[in-house]
């Protein structure tokens, strides 16, 4: 790896500068000015199942230089190195910039769309692939730990929310988990947020962090995308989004995508994640903040 060179000694021939360690443990510097490295060792992270993750990424790096693929997949960042065993991997790629959320406008959007239908429409790897399965239907003691926790919930704004909209969902979580399980699966990012995105000198979106990499619906990449701007205070209409995300695959495609369809299964994935998982992290928060999770149920 690094030519014969260990991680270290590789470093102390180079200027180097540390930027931040990743999820659980992963080191990463940039080297040069110019290039990026990421390096994770197993016997370093504080969680060893997050290695497959980081393993998994780097794989996908070398089935996309192995087979030749980068040209059809141009929002990969240039991967220059990539080293993978059983207790160790490292990637080694090239810096870009950042981009700018102030200048985040139609066109902009339109070319992170325009990344983001690339992924879409690539061929998911054989290693990725997996057997749709059955739906992950809630049980009845599941559906009834999520109500009780919502319930915790709405009981610190009284008289605040109406109690009909969290009973419904419930009733119909499994018939809503179970039609949103038949949308077609893609290749998807998996993590699909602005900290994500970086760019080329010349404007193009480059989408880096593919330890999530996976095949599913398009419509988690979406969703993901605008919860994520809207959580850090950058509103974005679902509507507005889809439709730019719908010319893009056209455009690559030639595919006459429903944009209703779509919009469809982000609904239904919100109101699933909404109903299953939000309740944990709502506990003191302000009536507007739960206002903002709790009314997705809709």
């Amino acid at each position: 790896m690094l030519n014969g060179k260990s991680v270290e000694a590789f470093l102390s021939n180079h200027e180097h500068r540390e930027i931040g360690g990743g999820q659980s443990g992963a080191r990463v510097w940039e080297v040069d000015g110019r290039y990026v490295l990421k390096h994770v060792r197993k016997d370093m992270l504080s969680e060893p199942e997050v290695f497959l993750l980081y393993q998994k990424e780097a794989l996908f790096y070398r089935f996309i230089q192995e087979e030749g693929h980068g040209e059809v997949l141009p929002c990969l960042p240039e991967v220059l190195e990539i080293g993978i065993s059983d207790q160790e991997l490292l990637v080694l790629m090239k810096k870009y910039q950042l981009p700018s959320r102030e200048a985040l406008d139609d066109d902009l959007l339109r070319k992170i769309m325009g990344a983001l239908a690339q992924v879409h429409t690539r061929e998911i790897p054989a290693f990725l692939k997996r057997e749709k399965g059955e739906p992950g239907y809630l049980t009845a003691e599941q559906t009834a730990t999520c109500v009780e926790g919502w319930r915790s919930v709405l009981a610190e704004h009284p008289g605040a929310f109406d109690p009909e909209v969290l009973e419904q969902t419930a009733g119909r979580i499994n018939e809503i988990i179970g039609w949103h399980h038949e949308e077609p699966q893609a290749l998807c990012h998996g993590d699909f947020h602005w900290d994500n995105l970086l760019m080329r000198e010349n404007g193009e979106i480059v989408v880096c962090d593919w330890q999530g990499v996976n095949a599913g619906g398009a419509s988690g990449d979406l969703s993901f995308l605008i919860s994520r701007l809207g959580a850090d205070g950058t509103e974005i209409a679902s509507e507005s989004l889809v439709e730019i995300y719908v010319r893009e695959r056209t455009f690559l495609t030639g595919e006459a995508l429903s944009k209703e369809n779509l919009l469809k299964h982000m609904r239904a994935a919100n109101i699933i994640t909404t109903f299953q998982f939000w309740h944990h992290y709502l506990h003191g928060s302000s009536c507007e903040r739960v206002r903002g999770i709790y009314e997705k149920m809709k």
